[in-house]
């Protein structure tokens, strides 16, 4: 059984070789050929598109979305990025990025991090719940300078709630 849906994929929880408690992601089967179709199909309707633009030139709109779109689609950038957080935030008092022990393009594994969705803080008492948006908040503002890495995909599905105060964060895709 799955244990989160994943924007092109499932993530399971799973036992590593040395007992860890690891988060297993996999594209799911054609997931990619499907993605490249629809961009195709987006590339073909942005000629049909450019003259309601108002003359802007939507071809480089296209090609950027695409090519972030592709990068996406192979779980070594992710795991590459999502390392480099790991080590940037090795013990640090507020953030928590698990380590990824493997990876292929079409499947990531990373350890376990237990903690509840961040949508979930909504029902906690005013200062918990303000303490984990700025939690959030100061996340989103420390990546560039402690790992030059931006994190793009603010979903709160990508963060937990840790029972020691701490966020979680687990998708860099």
């Amino acid at each position: 059984r799955p244990a989160a849906a994943a924007s092109i994929g499932q993530v399971h929880r799973g036992v590593w070789r040395d007992g860890r408690s690891v988060a297993v992601k996999v594209q799911y089967p054609g997931a990619e050929a499907a993605l490249r179709s629809d961009l195709r199909q987006i590339g073909r309707l942005s000629r049909v598109i450019a003259p309601l633009a108002g003359g802007m030139d939507v071809k480089p709109l296209v090609e950027e979305m695409t090519a972030r779109v592709s990068e996406e689609l192979d779980y070594r950038l992710e795991a590459e990025h999502q390392q480099r957080a790991a080590v940037g935030f090795a013990g640090h008092p507020e953030f928590v990025v698990p380590g990824v022990l493997a990876s292929t393009s079409r499947a990531l594994v990373s350890e376990w991090v237990e903690g509840r969705p961040l949508s979930s803080v909504q029902g906690d008492p005013t200062e918990q719940r303000n303490g984990f948006g700025l939690t959030y908040v100061r996340f989103l503002f420390a990546g560039p300078a402690t790992v030059g890495l931006l994190h793009a995909d603010p979903h709160p599905g990508n963060f937990k709630a840790l029972a020691d105060g701490r966020l979680g964060v687990v998708d860099f895709g």
